[in-house]
This record gives C-alpha cells, structure tokens and sequence, in this order.
C-alpha cells in the first residue's frame, strides 16, 4: 500500500481541489498534486482553462531551490508566409454584458494562440513529481467521462460569456447540450478531453508536439482559417526562468519573472510597503498605505515592464510611496462614485499544494475570455489570446510567430526568512489569483492578511479587497464605511461596490508551518479558496 503523504490543496472548485486531494493520498508530492488538481480544472472549469490554454508553475523544493515554469502561449503562424498570416488575421468581436458595463472581446480560430498546457502538465511532473504519471492523470481523466458538477458561482460566468461559449457547434455542444446553457448542480462532461489527457499519460506530450494530436490540431486550424500550424506545436517549448525575488516583513516572496509584468509589479508594491508597519495601522490607515503602493506601482508600471534598454523607473514615485504619513495625491475624477471599470472577469483559474517535506507548487492558468473554439475529436478548448487587446499593446498581430505574449499571472510562493530555531524548515505559503489586472492587488492585500494582520488563510482570503484603476479605488461589498470616507478625505475617488464579487479576484491559498502547533508537533497545515469564484482548500 502506498504511503500517505500530509498535504494541502487549494483552487477553484471542488472537484479540481478532489483530484489533488486524491493524489496526496496516494503517496504523491505537492507537484504530482498540483497536476492532478489542474487536469481536473480543465473539465470542471472549462470555462477558464483547456487544454487549449497556457499558464504558469512556481515550484519550490524543501532545499530551498526555485524555478519558473513558462507554459503561457505563444504567437502561432510558424511557417506560414506574411501574406498567408494577414489573410488569416480576422478577429470576431463579441460583447460581453457584465453587471455595470458591456465590453467587447475578440473571437474565432484567428484569436487562438498557440497553447502550452499538455507541455506545462509533463514538464512540471517530469520535473519534480514523484507517482508514475498516468496515476497522476487518473482522476482528471475519471472526472472528463464522468463530469463535474458545476458550481453556483459559474452561473454568472457562462451567463456573460453565453455567445461565445455557444458561437461554435462544438463549443456549444459541450456547454449547452441540447440548447440549454449548462448551470450550477448539472454536469459538463468532455469526453474528448479525457481522451486527449490518457493519450498524455500513454504517450506523452509528443503526441501533441509532433504526433497524431499534433497533425489533427494543425488540420483544423487550416481548414477553419486560424493562424496555428503544426511547425508551431512542434517548436514549442516551455521555458524554465528564475523567479523574481523580494524580502517582505520578514518573509522571502518568489514570483513570476519577465517577459510576465504581473509579479515584476507585485514584488514593487511589496517592496514599498516593506517599509510600513502596517500591523500597528488602523483600518483606514491600512487602506490609504495600501492604496498608495498601488498608485506608485501603476505611476512606474511601464517602467517596470518595459523591454531591457528601456529608461529605468522614477525613483521620486517610489520614495514618495515609502514617506509615512505623506498625504496621497488627489486622484482624477473628484470623489464621485465612479462606475466599475469595463474589464475582463479574468478566465483564469489557480491551484496551489504544498507536501509535509515542505515542497510548494503554485500554478495559474488560463484561457483569456475563451475563443468559442474547440478542437473538434481533439478536447481543446482554445484560449482567444491574440484578440486580448491588453496582452497585445502594440496591436493586434504584431508578436512575431513563436513569441511568448505577455501575462499579468502571478503564482507567487512565500517563505519565511526566520531560521533561528533548531531544526527549522521555513514556513511556506504558496498563493496566486484569477482576476485580470486585479490579481496583483489581491495577492498583495491576502499577503498582507496573513502576514502582518497575522489572519488565518480562509479569513485572509474571505475579508473584504480594493483595486485601484485609473484613480479610482473600488472598494467590495463589506468595507467599513469609515474607510470608504477616510479615503476620500484624502482625495481619493472611491466607488463602492454593494456586494462581494469576482472581480476582486479569484484567490487561492495553500499554507504550511514545519514548526506546528506545539513544540515537537507534526507540520500544520492551512488553506483558503475564495468563495468569489466557488474555490476550496483541502488539507490531507
């Protein structure tokens, strides 16, 4: 029988988490969890992640070694001419109705970047799980023929994103069998997804590269007019980074290193509130030393994330963010209640494990607002990249084929630096968010949850959030008034939301304590999902 191993899983549903969980048991490390829960993500949700996404890994060793695992997409057309590619350069723009605002995304086979997931799920066991890899796959690959039930919190997902989760047969037949829009308590079953992931398991990923899977996918591209062809799958490959590094009260915090701009800007907004106790703050106080990190990041972001030879950023900005007290800049727009920001809800998803050797695994994924596309016989449902206008600042089509685009993903693991005592493995904490631009503002505000207000993980990950955009700060539903006027009597424009909601993010948490509750005790384990976007955390 195989040993059990102690861990914690979290991420966005209950069955993504379940698959982890069931792996953990089977004597598998945080890694082989980690695949587990997010091949479970692609069927139980569909709606964020596919096999046709791509995404990030952030891994740990109890050594203290780190790496990042680029498996985000690249921009597809390998081999095909520029005049073929312009051709073939045709964006379907949809409208998505959010609750204060529509927005207009961009859809079809011509929106599909070149994805990474089959490579990122085998690099990432091949790099660090322990169980063969077909034991890891299992019960994602149980859970696509059987189906996941879907959860209350995806019903307002797949009602927005209803066109373009029905804009193609194949779509639509997996996310509205029969015409009728899959909701909460019934099942999204995709069996061409739990055949694609055995093929995974018995053949590895050549099969997407190079093989059967490969000639199906560049087939279908073809004859549906998209940009991906079979040279592209077969010259990708997933890049393994240094993570970006930062010291935080104490605390050592890992995160997603360029050409990636979302934990570049995390580690600038940690690093101005190392210098704030923010412990001793009130709740308004924390609020204003909070927000004005955020607007000195935003002030410094093109700097931050621009290409190497780029001017480096403004140090006024910075030391102005990290003077205690110094009153905040008005902020455009008065102090109106403005309207939320027109933003994608952020089809990402994230799943997190750490193992009692003291291994941490944060991964996020993500299909962008979906394409509408799946790969018919195939079980990808594709990601709509290329029609991301944030992830293509210099227009749309203009990152040459086989580029890395772009991400604001952010797996971010955390470990505390405090070493004195006798055989001591450092406390870890491994976290990371959906949510678009506002991931980096919730994994920040959680950060601060838990390690200076000292707040257990659910807690940390339930208490209210802010996000500042374009001098507005929204504040969600159960912020105190009082830090709602506070920050307006210093000049803030504040607009506030009457309800908790998944534009605040969608973030997971997964926590672990080598010392435990008592001395000479087991590790403790923790873990927060966020009731934003249905998640769990399971501790084994």
């Amino acid at each position: 029988m195989n040993p059990v191993t102690r861990g914690v899983v979290a991420g966005g549903h209950p069955d993504t988490v379940r698959a982890g969980a069931e792996v953990l048991r089977a004597g598998g490390n945080a890694a082989d969890a980690a695949v587990a829960a997010v091949a479970a993500s692609l069927c139980a949700e569909a709606s964020l992640t596919g096999l046709g996404a791509g995404g990030f890994a952030l891994v740990r060793e109890p050594d203290g070694r780190a790496e990042l695992l680029d498996f985000f997409v690249a921009a597809p057309g390998l081999g095909r001419t520029p005049a073929d590619r312009d051709s073939r350069s045709h964006l379907y723009p949809y409208e998505v109705p959010f609750r204060s605002a529509v927005q207009v995304f961009n859809v079809g086979p011509s929106s599909c970047a070149t994805p990474g997931m089959p490579w990122g799920l085998a690099t990432l066991h091949e790099r660090h799980g322990r169980l063969p890899f077909a034991e890891v796959l299992a019960p994602a690959i149980r859970l696509a023929r059987e189906g996941a039930v879907l959860v209350e919190q995806q019903d307002y997902l797949h009602e927005i994103l209803k066109g373009i989760l029905t804009s193609d047969d194949g779509a639509g037949a997996l996310f509205a069998p029969g015409g009728r829009l899959l909701g909460s308590g019934r099942r999204l079953r995709f069996p061409d997804l739990a055949e694609a992931l055995d093929a995974l398991a018995r053949e590895g990923v050549a099969t997407f590269a190079t093989g059967r899977y490969s000639r199906h996918i560049a087939e279908f591209f073809e004859a549906r007019g998209g940009l991906i062809t079979q040279a592209d799958l077969a010259e990708y490959r997933v890049e393994v980074r240094e993570p970006v590094s930062v010291a935080y009260h104490g605390y050592g915090v890992l995160t997603n290193p360029p050409p990636s701009s979302g934990g570049t800007l995390i580690a600038h907004t940690l690093s101005l509130l190392d210098a704030r106790d923010l412990a001793r703050m009130d709740a308004d106080e924390l609020a204003e030393a909070i927000v004005g990190a955020m607007v000195a990041t935003d002030e410094v972001r093109h700097h931050l994330t621009a290409p190497p030879g780029a001017p480096p950023a403004p140090a006024e900005a910075a030391e102005a963010a990290r003077a205690p007290g110094n009153p905040a800049p008005p902020s455009p727009g008065g102090l109106s209640s403005a309207p939320p920001p027109p933003a994608s809800p952020g089809n990402t998803t994230h799943v997190c494990a750490i193992d009692e050797e003291g291994r941490a695994v944060s991964v996020t994924s993500s299909c962008g607002s979906g394409s509408g596309v799946i790969v018919d016989g195939a079980g990808f449902y594709m990601n709509n990249m290329m029609g991301e206008e944030d992830l293509n600042p210099l227009g749309f089509f203009k990152v040459p084929p086989g580029e890395r685009l772009t991400s604001m993903m952010s797996p971010t693991i955390v470990y505390s630096l405090d070493t004195r005592s006798e055989n001591h493995t450092p406390s870890l904490l491994a976290i990371g968010s959906a949510g678009s631009e506002r991931l980096r503002s919730a994994i920040v505000q959680v950060l601060v949850n838990m390690i200076d207000l000292r707040m257990p993980a659910q807690a940390a990950v339930d208490r209210p959030r802010l996000h500042h955009h374009q001098g507005t700060i929204h504040l969600e539903g159960g912020t105190p008034e009082a830090v709602a006027c506070a920050l307006e009597a210093r000049g803030r424009a504040v607009h506030r939301w009457p309800v908790t909601d998944l534009f605040f993010g969608g973030t997971q948490v997964a926590t672990f304590d080598a010392r435990g509750g008592r001395p000479g005790g087991r590790p403790e384990f923790d873990g927060g999902g966020d009731p934003r976007r249905g998640g769990r955390a399971v501790v084994v």
